[in-house]
C-alpha cells in the first residue's frame, strides 16, 4: 500500500514538472518580433548605439609666413667643365655652404664657400693622373618669386676667388691655376617650402667663369664650368 502511495507521487511531480516546462514554452513561443528586438536592444552593449555623425576635429592653422631672416644653406651637387679643362679633368663633385641675410622675403644677400675635389684623369700621359682640389669663396644676390606659398624660383649672381690646391695644373698650361683668382657666375633655383616656414629644399642649375685662373695659355677658350645639385635651407627669424 505504502509503495503504491510512492508511486502515485512522484507520478504526480513528473507530470507536474512537465506541465511547467510546456507552459514556459509555451511563452517562449508567444514572444512577438518587437518583442524580440526591444529584448536585444536591452541588452546591447554601451557605446555601441548609433549617436550620429561625429564631427571632425578642426585643422591646425597654417603658420605664419616668415618676412626676413638669417639663412643657413648647404649644397651637394656636382662641376663639369666646358672649356679646354673638360679635356684634363672630368665631373667632380661639388659642395658648396652659404650664410645668407634676407631683409625681405624675395631679397637675400649671402657670403659662399664652396669646393670640388677632381683629378687630372681626362689629360694625355705622361705625367700620371692627380688629384686637386677647386675651393673659393665669395658673396652674391638672390632674387626669388613665389606663385604659390609652398613653391619659389629664385635667380642668383655671385662672384669671388678660387684657386687650385696644388700645382698639378701647370704642365698641361694652366699656369696661374694655384694662384687666388676672380670667378663669378649665375644660376637658377626651385625651391620647395617645407610644412615648417623655416625650412626649404631646392634643386639649382647655374655657369661660372674661372677665366682668371683656369685659362689655358695659348687658347682662345673661355675658362667655363657647370654647376647643379640640390640645397637644404633653414631660416631663423629676426
Amino acid at each position: 500500500m505504502r509503495g503504491s502511495t510512492a508511486r502515485y507521487a512522484l507520478l504526480a511531480v513528473v507530470l507536474a514538472a512537465g506541465a511547467a516546462h510546456a507552459e514556459d514554452d509555451d511563452e517562449t513561443r508567444k514572444m512577438t518580433q518587437a518583442e524580440i528586438e526591444a529584448w536585444l536592444d536591452a541588452r546591447a552593449v554601451p557605446g555601441s548605439r548609433d549617436v550620429g555623425v561625429i564631427e571632425e576635429q578642426p585643422e591646425a592653422p597654417p603658420p605664419p609666413p616668415r618676412s626676413s631672416g638669417i639663412v643657413l644653406e648647404s649644397s651637394v651637387g656636382a662641376l663639369g667643365h666646358l672649356g679646354p679643362m673638360k679635356n684634363v679633368s672630368p665631373t667632380a663633385p661639388w659642395f658648396n655652404f652659404r650664410l645668407g641675410f634676407e631683409p625681405l622675403k624675395w631679397l637675400m644677400l649671402f657670403g659662399e664657400a664652396d669646393v670640388a675635389f677632381a683629378t687630372t684623369s681626362y689629360a694625355t700621359r705622361p705625367p700620371d693622373p692627380r688629384g686637386y682640389a677647386l675651393y673659393g669663396f665669395g658673396g652674391g644676390i638672390r632674387f626669388t618669386v613665389r606663385p604659390t606659398d609652398w613653391l619659389g624660383i629664385y635667380v642668383q649672381g655671385s662672384a669671388g676667388a678660387a684657386q687650385v690646391s696644388e700645382d698639378v695644373l701647370f704642365v698641361y698650361g694652366y699656369a696661374q691655376a694655384d694662384a687666388l683668382n676672380l670667378y663669378y657666375g649665375g644660376a637658377l633655383g626651385i625651391e620647395w617650402y617645407q610644412v615648417s616656414p623655416h625650412m626649404a629644399l631646392a634643386t639649382f642649375g647655374g655657369v661660372r667663369s674661372y677665366d682668371e685662373g683656369l685659362h689655358r695659355e695659348r687658347s682662345g677658350e673661355v675658362a667655363l664650368a657647370w654647376i647643379g645639385g640640390a640645397s637644404l635651407r633653414y631660416a631663423f627669424d629676426l
